[in-house]
Order: C-alpha cells, then structure tokens, then sequence
C-alpha cells in the first residue's frame, strides 16, 4: 500500500478525487451485478459437488456460506476456504472435512480455468505482454532476492522454536491425533472423490466457465466509467483481468495493494492510460467488490441463524457430531 501512494502528490490526489467524482458508477454498480451472479453461480457449483458426498445443501445457506467466506479471505488470507466449510457444515449437518475436499477440487478447477484464461490471454495478446511480464517479473525476482538475503536472525529463531514445539505437541498426542486424521482423511477423500461422480457434469463445467466469464465481465464494463479507458476492446480486458487474478491470490487479505498494483502498471505500461486514471480506477474496481463482500458476508452472518433457527434446535446434538 505505501508503495502505491508513497509517490503520489497533492497535486496528484486532487486529479484522482475529480476522476473519481466524475465516473460513470452506473457501470460500476452494473459490474457489482455481474459479481453478486458470479458468487451465486459459483455457490450453485458448490451444491453440485457435495451433493455426491451427503446431501444437497440448501441454496441460502451455501450461497450465504460462499459470502462469509469471502469475508473471512479479507481478514486472514484463504481463511475463507475453510471458514465457508464450517459455516455449511454447521447449518447443513455435513461432513466437515469432506466439504473441505470439495473445496479443494474448486480451487484445482480455477487453477485450471486461470491458466486456461492466461494462455487465452497469450494467444491474443502475447506482443503486448511480452515486455512488461519480463521487465516486471524481473524487478520482483531481485527484489525478493535482496529481501531473502536480509533476513533477520531473529526471525529465523523464532521459526525454529516454532517448528520444534510443534513437533513436540504432536508426538504428545499422537494417538488421538490419529485417530481424527484417520476420519478426516477419509472423508476428505470423499470430497475429492465428488467431482468423478456428479450427476450432470456438463452443467458443472458450464458454471465453471460462467464464473469466469462473469469475472471478466464484470471488470470489462467497468472500463466504460472512464472516458480515457472506454475504448479497451475485451481481448484487453483480459490482458488486466489475468494480471489481477494474480494481485487476488496474492497472500494479502483481499488481494488489497498487490491487485492496485497489478492493474495500474498494466494500464499505465501496456495502455499507455494515465497514472491519475488507472489508480483510480483500480481503486474503484477493487473498493467495489470489497463493499459487496462486506456487505453481503455481514448481511450473511446475521440471517443465517436466523433462517436455520428451527434446525439448529431440532439438530444440535448431530452438529456437535459433525464438529
């Protein structure tokens, strides 16, 4: 973060505020659409995998579970994977560890369809790229060098003592330990397992690519907010989106400063839009779906006791079970 805005002049901020006042937010709040579907799409594939290791979750509840797991990502990075499993397996009754299996095959299949996208993404524009991905990728490669040959003793202790007492705990209780790793990996499996027996198959890989699609979407109209970025056909679009999906999956809470980062020096290098423009826009784009998460995932947390408020009375003994 300090990195972004530690060059940034008065002058400058006043140029960003009147860019900002004079978007067009009617294609900011239409890209916030095209998002709360890519969320329910992505739960509605969720239901689909887990149907095969138990039962098939209510929408309401994996959708609001998908939400608050979104959330958690801002706190503590990929907590809400984990978070997402809890809060189903909760209201839904529904193995644990194998909603984390599901889980898991998701995030193979995004793996899958971001590299699908990236070589996508090559294959249309690999001229434009080709520069900024070299020069770039050379400065963070030499940047992490010097910061690894810097390290401070200190830390380095502190890992050790770490590593040590956590060896030690589990040799303590390894009997018990085994026994619940023994249960977990089985029904981790399960969920592993889920994706081989879906009941249609083709509808899962459809939402798989919406979700993408959506995703791409939903940056594309954000162009038009700005005059100076309006004309930026999809094939460039793609060329920010990839680059961005990378700031998201950075372990940083919500992707916050490597995602500003990302976009802003592909619009400046590769699109030649001004500095003025492009960190504002980024800031719009990421500042968008951020309210969407907060909002959504607290509205989440809320109703959900509330609309299982039956269930958790008539099921609290089987979700002691599940946990």
């Amino acid at each position: 973060m300090y990195l972004i805005v530690s060059k940034i002049t008065p002058a400058d901020w006043k140029n960003i505020k009147t860019a900002a006042v004079n978007a067009n937010y009617l294609w900011i709040v239409i890209s916030v659409v095209l998002g709360v579907f890519s969320h329910l799409v992505r739960a509605a594939r969720w239901r689909m995998l887990i149907e095969p290791i138990d039962k098939k979750p209510g929408m309401a509840n994996t959708f609001a579970a998908v939400m608050i797991g979104y959330l958690a990502n801002y706190a503590v990075p990929r907590l809400g994977e984990v978070s997402r499993c809890g809060v189903l397996a909760r209201y839904e009754k529904i193995s644990f560890a194998g909603l984390v299996g599901t889980v898991v095959v998701e995030r193979i299949i995004d793996l899958l369809f971001m590299l699908l996208f990236f070589l996508l993404m090559l294959l249309l524009s690999f001229s434009k790229v080709y520069g900024i991905v070299k020069t770039k990728a050379t400065t963070i490669l030499e940047s992490k060098w010097d910061s690894l040959k810097h390290v401070n003793l200190f830390i380095l202790i502190a890992i050790v003592v770490v590593v040590i007492g956590g060896i030690w705990f589990l040799y303590k209780k390894r009997d018990s330990l085994f026994g619940f790793a023994k249960k977990f990996i089985a029904n981790f499996s399960g969920g592993i397992k889920s994706v081989g027996n879906l009941k249609k198959p083709i509808l899962f890989w459809s939402y798989s690519l919406a979700i993408w699609i959506l995703y791409l979407f939903s940056m594309y109209v954000c162009f038009f907010s700005f005059s100076e970025t309006a004309h930026l056909s999809l094939s460039d679009t793609l060329v920010v989106f990839v680059f961005a999906t990378f700031g998201v999956i950075a372990p940083v809470p919500g992707g916050i400063g490597a995602y500003q980062w990302l976009v802003i020096s592909v619009l400046t290098h590769i699109y030649f839009i001004s500095q003025t423009t492009a960190f504002t826009l980024a800031w719009i784009m990421w500042g968008s779906q951020l309210i969407l998460i907060l909002t959504v995932g607290l509205i989440s947390l809320v109703v959900l006791p509330l609309i299982n408020k039956d269930d958790n009375k008539t099921g609290s003994n089987t979700i002691e079970g599940t946990n």
